[in-house]
């Protein structure tokens, strides 16, 4: 076996079964299974199992054994093997199968083979229900109807179903149907069909406890005393977590303190739990102290058993450390000396440790120390997850460079991870601090992105950097605040209205190059939009010339044809009106109506997204037309390069003789 002739050894141990000789007394059956587990001989494995009495309890652990290695399909084969040499169905290795299908995670297979037994008028047993009622109990609507299929079949539930049934309840926060349940699991015990357990009664608390209801779960705790019940480390750490969630620190102290008196030995869960609470009520100073306090002195328990007290050393995890990381406030030499104490306790600063430790220095204003973080923790072997990059943006954002931000986030989705929410917002969130085109144009990426990721569009951020951005062609920066809160009071009145369709369409014009943008269309804009979207353009005009692009054709504005129901602020005549008047009174700029479009510009309004067949037949002067000639646009760039280079040396005079002024 050792040498790997695994056919050979398993004939020879049906040669010697065949002689009436013990196997047990060979091989050891428990050793030679992990062996085959090891090996990965699932069907040699079962050829085993078989030469012994306990067949199905031998394949039991064949499967488990798989389970741990998280090996489904391995598990599904020893099964398969089982089910050819055992004539009929074996209701614990089926239950075990289930078992082993919620430890991977791969729920649907446990229903398919419910259903299959279904088919096959078979009636799975009490253990089968609830295994398979806790391997779907994230999905309560599922779980009650195999409760429900339960009773139909007339299998009768015991305490485990309803313990199930409960904990399915609290993943969906349902806190009434959970009394209901509750309340029916005591009728049943009072009848004394079974005796509600501490598992019942932690269930039932955790439930209030996720509810904030803190009395309930008060309610249960002396529920638990009227039974005469020793409460566990669970219950326990359910009441002080509660108090901690409500940053109630007294209150998770006395129970701490009651839990002691109790001779129940806390675990890692209690005391950080403890520390949760005192640095979410902003309670630093008193998070070091216990966590110093323990450190010397540890816990004393009353040891009921033996009639004595005993003390018990204080072992904190990572996550203890990283909890008073969060302590720190921007003192990252402080953190610094979490994690170097950590190391020298043997543990391993994780992904959590790192993230907190960057948003230490982002907070601080330390981008050095943010990427020496960075560099530390890929220098560690942890790889970078979202939360590590999210915050590093945070603190781009924070420290005014929008540059590494992107740079940061195009990082991220090389490694192929997947921003969240969080991600997109703060980058959104940093809006002030883009000026330029291109960091308009990422940010502008972005909102794509996040739209296309299935995330709830922030338009407000991004409907901000629109119009501070595109504005900046005619205003200076004082004259900015004044069109922006203008702008403000419309976007509140009209969020509705205004939307996505708005962004998308500047995303589009601003993502596409000089040669593209020719023609604008604007219909169905409101004058607010209509104005957002042709500044934009213009800026990116002005920005592009600055970079050396010439302009090569003229700008042609498609106004019309448009219905008047789609305009929210007047008819298409004012916002036709309303766009003159910003860039021939605003800007200029020389506008031409009426004009005829070329064959090219035709194809454009033919295939634009708002145009009608009957385009030309309907509006045969084109008076929904304006053009903007590349001569006006080139003198219009001209006067704003001059009054630029004019006041950069007015501000170089007024520098170099300030004295003379004065």
């Amino acid at each position: 076996m050792h040498h790997g002739s695994l056919e050979e050894f398993v004939r020879l141990m049906e040669i010697f079964a065949g002689y009436g000789l013990f196997i047990k007394d060979i091989s050891d059956p428990g050793g030679t299974i992990k062996f085959f587990v090891e090996k990965c001989k699932p069907e040699m494995a079962v050829r085993y199992a078989s030469l012994f009495p306990q067949f199905g309890l031998l394949v039991c652990c064949i499967i488990q054994e798989f389970g741990k290695k998280k090996d489904k399909f391995s598990a599904r084969r020893t099964y398969k093997a089982f089910s050819e040499e055992f004539d009929g169905v074996d209701m614990h290795v089926c239950r075990t199968l289930i078992d082993v299908y919620g430890l991977c995670g791969d729920f649907l297979k446990s229903r398919q083979m419910f259903e299959g037994l279904l088919a096959r008028n078979i009636t799975p047993n009490i253990f089968f229900f609830n295994s398979l009622m806790n391997v779907n109990s994230h999905d309560l609507s599922y779980t009650l109807n195999v409760y429900n299929h339960m009773q139909i079949l007339g299998v009768t539930a015991d305490m485990t179903s309803y313990n199930i049934l409960l904990k399915a309840c609290q993943n969906a926060k349902r806190v009434d149907l959970a009394q209901k349940i509750y309340e029916e699991a005591k009728k049943v015990a009072s009848d004394g069909a079974f005796k509600l357990d501490i598992i019942t009664y932690s269930t039932m608390m955790k439930v209030f406890a996720d509810a904030k209801m803190l009395e309930m779960a008060f309610k249960i705790k002396d529920e638990i005393i009227i039974a005469g019940i020793r409460a566990n480390v669970v219950t326990w750490s359910t009441l002080i977590s509660a108090c901690a969630s409500a940053t109630l620190v007294d209150e998770a102290i006395k129970i701490f303190e009651e839990m002691l008196m109790a001779g129940c030995e806390p675990n890692a869960y209690c005391f950080n739990s403890l520390l949760y609470a005192c640095v979410e009520s902003c309670q630093y100073d008193r998070a070091f102290r216990f966590f110093y306090t323990w450190k010397e002195t540890g816990f004393e328990v009353v040891n009921f058993d033996q009639g004595s007290k005993q003390v018990i050393p204080f072992k904190p995890t990572v996550a203890t450390f990283n909890i008073l990381m969060k302590a720190c406030g921007t003192d990252h030499f402080r953190a610094k000396a979490l994690i170097q104490e950590m190391k020298t306790m043997g543990l391993s600063p994780n992904h959590i440790s790192w993230s907190v430790l960057i948003d230490i220095y982002g907070n601080a204003y330390d981008m050095k120390g943010v990427m020496q973080a960075l560099k530390a923790m890929r220098d560690t072997g942890i790889k970078l997850d979202v939360v590590a990059y999210t915050v590093a943006i945070k603190a781009c954002a924070q420290n005014g460079n929008p540059r590494l931000a992107f740079s940061l986030f195009e990082e991220m989705k090389r490694d192929q991870l997947k921003p969240n929410w969080v991600t997109y917002k703060t980058l959104l969130r940093a809006r002030s601090q883009y000026g330029s085109l291109c960091e308009v144009q990422q940010c502008l990426a972005v909102y794509q992105d996040m739209r296309k990721a299935g995330y709830g569009s922030n338009d407000y951020y991004l409907k901000e950097l629109l119009e501070e951005w595109c504005e900046g062609v005619i205003c200076s920066n004082s004259q900015k605040k004044n069109l922006l809160s203008i702008d403000k009071r419309f976007n509140l009145n009209n969020s509705k209205k205004l939307g996505c369709l708005l962004l998308e369409r500047v995303a589009t014009f601003l993502q596409k190059d000089t040669d593209d943008y020719q023609a604008i269309d604007i219909r169905g804009l409101t004058k607010i939009e209509a104005r957002i979207v042709i500044l934009s353009v213009l800026r990116m005009i002005k920005e592009n010339y600055q970079q050396g692009k010439i302009i090569q054709d003229d700008m042609i504005i498609i106004v019309g044809v448009g219905d008047e129901s789609t305009c929210s602020t007047g008819t298409e005549h004012e916002i036709k009106q309303a766009i003159i008047r910003v860039l021939q009174g605003e800007l200029g700029l020389d506008v031409v109506t009426g004009h005829k479009p070329d064959l090219n510009l035709s194809m454009v309004v033919k295939n634009s997204t708002f145009a009608e067949d009957k385009y030309k037949a309907r509006r045969p002067h084109y008076s929904g037309l304006l053009k903007i000639t590349k001569e006006s646009i080139y003198q219009w760039l001209q006067r704003k390069e001059v009054t630029k280079i004019w006041f950069n040396r007015t501000y170089i005079f007024l520098g170099r003789h300030r004295s003379v002024i004065n």
